[in-house]
């Protein structure tokens, strides 16, 4: 009888294997426009961690050093979608919600978030039409998105122009 322990190991060892192999689509070459945002949101929400603000802006400056695509910045103007995540095992933050309004009541309070993910750092692709579903292509790598090697990038990079030259 097998061990239903070790059947789900393996399918985790394969699952992100198999996602870094996914070849790069059509739409990525015919695509102009990406939006380089996080899982909590764009650069300019209050919610995003500054690691990942960070990387945001940092893969941006890579993306236009580049010179494939043109940033932009609302989703309804891009083609494509890089999701950036930094790596951390756990992270905790916190608030204070002050004067909000219930009714005729004033009510405050605290809110928390709590988040835990993959200690490496994320690079996702996603076409704008795709809210939910696997990425067209996935990175993941300790470091992936430090300057100056920006490993992540030079990995999708590799893979849309690779992509560019077949037929």
């Amino acid at each position: 009888m097998a061990t239903p322990g070790l059947g789900l190991a393996a399918l985790l060892l394969i699952v992100p294997a198999l996602a870094k192999e996914q070849p790069i689509s059509a739409v990525v070459n015919n695509a102009k426009y990406v939006m380089v945002t996080s899982p909590s949101g764009d650069i300019f929400s209050l919610d995003i961690s500054a690691e990942d603000r960070q990387a945001v802006k940092q893969v941006q400056a890579a993306l236009e050093h580049w010179g494939r695509y043109k940033l932009v910045y609302k989703r309804q103007e891009a083609d494509l979608i890089l999701l950036v995540r930094t790596g951390r095992t756990a992270s905790v933050e916190g608030g204070v919600q002050v004067g909000t309004h219930s009714g005729s009541n004033r009510v405050s309070g605290k809110s928390i978030g709590v988040e835990a993910g993959n200690p490496e750092d994320t690079l996702e692709l996603y076409p704008t039409s795709q809210r939910e579903g696997s990425p067209l292509w996935r990175g993941s790598e300790p470091q992936g998105l430090t300057p100056p090697q920006m490993k992540l990038v030079k990995q999708f990079r590799s893979k849309v122009e690779s992509a560019a030259t077949k037929p």
